[in-house]
């Protein structure tokens, strides 16, 4: 029961990933396409989370951490530029 429930998670993140790309290509200001680029990284995370509950291997979990980090540092680096400006 527990691999039907993860390959239905994992479809289900990989349809909310396509969503999220498409805003990322369609999104019609910066802040929107941070925006979107941070749910990519987050639906990945969970992806990857739902692989490591899949296959029982808890080293998928310590890539997980270290991809939300990244991907944490990330949008705040890109808030840190929106809010200052490209000017400076």
């Amino acid at each position: 029961m527990v691999n039907v429930t993860a390959q239905v998670s994992l479809i289900v993140l990989v349809i909310a990933l396509g969503f999220a790309f498409l805003r990322l290509v369609l999104g019609p200001t910066l802040p929107d396409r941070v925006v979107a680029l941070d749910l990519a990284a987050t639906l990945l995370v969970g992806m990857i989370a739902v692989s490591a509950i899949e296959t029982g291997d808890v080293i998928f979990l310590r890539v997980a951490m270290v991809a939300a980090l990244f991907s944490f540092i990330g949008t705040i680096g890109f808030c840190w530029y929106l809010q200052r400006g490209p000017d400076h």
